[in-house]
């Protein structure tokens, strides 16, 4: 039986690079559960209950974006670093590092859900037309970071107005869609 590394190198991706931006990704959503967090139990001051909703909303979608990244990471038989410590160190500059405007939190919250839409538009470059899996997993949930755009947006009042459905966000509509993990590829509990 050909592994689906095997299938993903004959189909021309270079595994290498593939996994590398696979454990990329699943160390931005670790860092981002992490992060919105801390902020649903933090005093915000400029927000009320709906935003603490919608970063738990947002927060419960990046923890199966995690999942499923890293149950994709084995499939390919790629490996994550036993300690937190050193899986992060390779993760995303974060906005107090300078990327983003930290003294308006709302504006900082908003860019930093923004370009958490990117790195999946260039995994569905990687992938199109050779690594069917990988590219159905990344466009899904891509659609579903464009949908936490749109969420923060209509809180802040810069996007369509009321397009969501209550009850709708946090359930991951668009991974839950995807085929389950072939068996004997998730990683060790």
């Amino acid at each position: 039986m050909i592994s689906a590394r095997e299938t993903v190198v004959r189909a021309g991706v270079d595994v290498t690079i593939l996994i590398d931006r696979l454990t990329s990704a699943a160390t931005a959503e670790l860092s981002t559960v992490y992060r919105y967090t801390i902020l649903t139990v933090h005093p915000l001051g400029f927000a009320d209950e709906g935003l603490r909703q919608i970063l738990k909303d947002i927060r419960d979608e990046d923890r199966r974006h995690f999942d499923a990244l890293v149950s994709r990471i084995y499939e390919l038989d790629g490996r994550l670093p036993e300690d937190i410590r050193q899986f992060l160190e390779g993760g995303p500059a974060r906005p107090e590092d300078g990327s983003a405007d930290t003294a308006d939190p709302a504006t900082a919250l908003l860019e930093e859900v923004r370009r958490a839409v990117h790195p999946y538009g260039g995994l569905c470059d990687l992938t199109a037309g050779r690594d069917q899996r990988t590219h159905l997993l990344a466009r899904a949930i891509r659609n579903e970071k464009i949908e936490h755009v749109g969420w923060m947006e209509e809180f802040f009042g810069t996007g369509p107005p009321g397009r969501f459905q209550r009850g709708f966000r946090g359930r991951s509509p668009f991974l839950a869609r995807l085929p389950a993990a072939p068996e004997g590829t998730e990683p060790p509990a």
